[in-house]
């Protein structure tokens, strides 16, 4: 794992990072070092599963995260209920904030190549093998694993329909984003697409975005008089009370 992904995997739940509100006092040191103990879990967990896919096992999660078999069972009573949650994670993790990614009113083409890019990288180190899990048909899982390819494809669909409604208002589109746009974000930010390009042609997420900045700009949209997300931005038209949303998210 990447020094990137492993500083993802390793950030503590946020509850771990919110301070404690006010007259309340501090967690027991029983307490914390529980949260320890699962933040530690936590990140050997996601490192395994991006690397051994659902086969990852409970003792070789233990030996990277230094606890017991029998600890992490205190923690998540089954091995497929910690992988599900590890994938939901991941989810998370992929969804976090991008640092330095501009307003896309303000720079659309910086906000393209910042989110394809990002969205490629995390696709490749954090996901990892699980991608291939989470799509993989297997009647024998449990009806855990079975639910995380629903709430997959749930989760994906809400990012996209917001990133692409962001793009297209910032570009100066007006109402719903057309359907051929929204298919152009679910397509080239698909992590589909970037273990593809990874996998099959030797690509790496820098080499990617390019790719997918030029045609995600250049989609033709069905609605909006024709105009492209390029023409828009061009034209210099600009939405009003954008609210900035800085995700990249992962998961197919």
């Amino acid at each position: 794992m990447t020094t990137t992904a492993r500083a993802i995997a390793t950030s503590p739940p946020e509850e771990v990072m919110a301070a404690n509100p006010q007259g309340q006092s501090p967690p027991s040191l029983a307490e914390e070092r529980q949260r320890l103990t699962r933040s530690r879990i936590r990140q050997a967990a996601m490192e395994v599963i991006a690397r051994r896919g659902y086969d990852a096992t409970v003792d070789e999660i233990a030996e990277l995260s230094g606890v017991s078999p029998r600890t992490i069972f205190r923690h998540y009573e089954s091995h497929d209920l910690l992988i599900a949650a590890t994938v939901k994670d991941m989810f998370e993790a992929g969804a976090r904030p991008i640092e330095n990614l501009p307003s896309p009113a303000d720079d659309l083409d910086g906000w393209l190549k910042g989110l394809a890019l990002a969205a490629h990288t995390r696709n490749v180190e954090i996901l990892g093998n699980a991608f291939w899990d989470l799509h993989a048909h297997n009647s024998q899982r449990s009806a855990t694993l079975a639910e995380l390819g629903a709430h997959r494809r749930e989760y994906r669909r809400k990012a996209m329909r917001s990133l692409t409604t962001l793009a297209w208002r910032s570009a100066g589109g007006t109402g719903e984003p057309p359907q051929d746009l929204l298919l152009a974000f679910g397509l080239y930010l698909s992590a589909f697409t970037a273990h593809a390009l990874t996998v099959d042609f030797d690509q790496t997420p820098a080499q990617n975005w390019d790719t997918h900045r030029r045609h995600l700009e250049d989609a033709s949209p069905a609605s909006g008089g024709g105009a492209t997300l390029r023409r828009c931005c061009r034209r210099g038209w600009r939405s009003r009370g954008l609210i900035q949303a800085q995700h990249a998210p992962t998961g197919g």
